[in-house]
């Protein structure tokens, strides 16, 4: 499973920036304005990141052994 270019590039930049940055910002916001749920959201957020990292690796694998 080879990911193109262009999509390998988007789901990368969401798995290092956006997602980390979203998710820090929930923390902060739920700490402040006593929202709740913020270890829940970190959790499934983790696990998003988490996935999307995985299959980003298993497409740079198999285009490495090409």
């Amino acid at each position: 499973m080879t990911l193109p270019s262009k999509l390998y590039d988007v789901l990368k930049w969401i798995t290092l920036i956006v997602i980390p940055a979203l998710t820090t910002l929930y923390a902060v916001l739920d700490n402040t304005f006593g929202w709740g749920m913020a270890e829940t959201v970190t959790t499934i957020s983790a696990a998003v990141c988490t996935c999307i990292g995985a299959i980003i690796g298993i497409s740079t694998a198999q285009y490495n052994k090409e």
